[in-house]
């Protein structure tokens, strides 16, 4: 008697707790892609459901946030956050198989792995409300921005690259001796042999519009991303008038630069420092370049990974632009103390005249 009280116990229980019945784990049946190159960080999981078996029984999904579910390549859902919920087979049959014994599963996302992606046959009645299917129609999509600005981005990069690359070719010593980063402290601008002798030559006017080049796409970038416009808009315009944007700005930009040259001049001959035009204007010049470069390839970077943090970084990068530059000229009052023979307040004149000022009214009106 007591034997079978207790076995109609255990029975009443066992049924009262079992919930759920997995008839078949699609975990080992899922095809896991990684993200292939170096911009592309969206993984992807792969698998066909049968749909002809056990008619009645529903599919329990576990899904990592920020992910994009398919149905045969038709968008069933997006997910915010980590989601689990079920479907019915007939549900899925119903909507996505039309006439087939298998639906193509795809779940597209940045954290899609084996270890966050689950994907269960059976019956799971009381282990979750099931989930409604994706109706297009009960869907208020948000108009997405549509510019031309990313095309531009990439095709200007490539661009910027291989003038690069034929500069490399073409003028080597010159691009070793203005890149390297050693030549801002051994100050081989300053010396007789160490310095470029010529400005107006063909190799240090290609290098000077690559260099403005580089500048302006860093500039129509930090425009972009954090929404400044004067007389015309990066967002609404197309490619061509991008293009034409970045070729104007790095020719207006080149004049400036052939303006600070000269002004340079006239400045070195009104204090008798002799040739120390040149060394002073591509001392800088090395500084401005180096510095470019690096704000130039970590922008690149995350404009194509991380975007969010990228107005962030953009306005730090022209932050610490600005005091690096400074310190370059600090630098160069240094080490023009030890190379010139000329009185030191002499030269705390010249250096204020020909950079500290001008910077400090640049920064004034560019920040209003």
């Amino acid at each position: 008697m007591k034997k079978s009280a207790l076995f109609l116990f255990l029975l009443f229980f066992l049924t009262f707790h079992v919930q759920a019945q997995v008839i078949e784990n699609y975990q080992s049946s899922i095809d896991f892609t990684k993200p292939q190159g170096f911009f592309n960080k969206i993984a992807s999981a792969k698998v066909d459901l049968d749909i002809l078996n056990f008619p009645n029984s529903e599919f329990r999904f576990e899904i990592p946030g920020e992910a994009s579910v398919f149905f045969d390549g038709r968008l069933w859902m997006l997910t915010e956050k980590d989601t689990s919920f079920t479907i019915s087979t007939k549900v899925i049959k119903d909507k996505y198989a039309e006439g087939t014994n298998k639906v193509r599963l795809e779940v597209l996302g940045p954290h899609i792995s084996p270890e966050n992606l689950r994907l269960y046959k059976g019956l799971f009645e009381d282990v979750s409300e099931p989930m409604l299917p994706f109706i297009a129609s009960d869907t208020v999509f948000e108009k997405r921005e549509i510019t031309a600005f990313e095309d531009f981005f990439v095709l200007a990069l490539v661009i910027l690259m291989l003038l690069f690359a034929i500069f490399k070719v073409v003028f080597p010593t010159v691009l070793r001796f203005v890149v390297q980063p050693k030549t801002i402290f051994t100050a081989e601008d300053f010396s007789d042999s160490g310095s470029i002798q010529k400005f107006f030559s063909l190799d240090v006017l290609f290098y000077l519009f690559i260099v403005n080049l580089g500048v302006s796409l860093f500039g129509m970038l930090f425009f972009k991303i954090s929404g400044l416009t004067f007389s015309v808009s990066l967002v609404e315009s197309d490619i061509n008038s991008l293009f034409f944007i970045w070729l104007m700005s790095a020719i207006v930009l080149a004049l400036v630069s052939l303006f600070k040259f000269l002004f340079l001049k006239v400045l070195v001959f009104l204090f008798d420092l002799n040739k120390y035009d040149l060394a002073h204007f591509f001392y800088l010049l090395r500084i401005i370049s180096i510095s470019m470069l690096l704000l130039l390839g970590v922008s690149v970077y995350f404009y194509f990974n991380h975007r969010e943090m990228l107005e962030i970084l953009l306005i730090y990068g022209v932050k610490s632009f600005f005091w690096l530059y400074l310190m370059g000229v600090m630098l160069m009052f240094l080490i023009m103390v030890n190379r010139v023979p000329f009185k030191n307040y002499h030269l705390f004149a010249y250096i204020c005249s020909a950079e500290l000022i001008p910077f400090l009214i640049f920064v004034k009106v560019l920040t209003g």
